[in-house]
């Protein structure tokens, strides 16, 4: 890292800042009380907050838009409804 222009341009150089990030980014909002959380859907809350607090939200939203992902019925794998039974 070109520590000396990071200070220059007053960007952080420690990973302080980044290690305690996690309480108010991650944390505030994963750890809820009755909270639970499937892995993909906690990548994209998590995507969104980084997001908002970094400023990128209208760009984010902007490609979301030109690539939406297909509905949730259609994600579903192709099983009979009689294997379960």
């Amino acid at each position: 890292m070109k520590y000396r222009e990071a200070l220059a341009e007053g960007l952080p150089i420690g990973s302080g800042e980044i290690e305690s990030a996690h309480r108010y980014v991650a944390q505030k909002r994963l750890k809820l009380p009755g909270a639970w959380w499937r892995v993909e859907n906690a990548e994209r809350m998590l995507a969104l907050r980084i997001n908002r607090l970094n400023g990128d939200g209208e760009a984010y939203w902007a490609a979301f838009a030109a690539n939406p992902p297909a509905p949730a019925n259609l994600n579903r794998p192709n099983v009979s409804r009689n294997a379960a039974a």
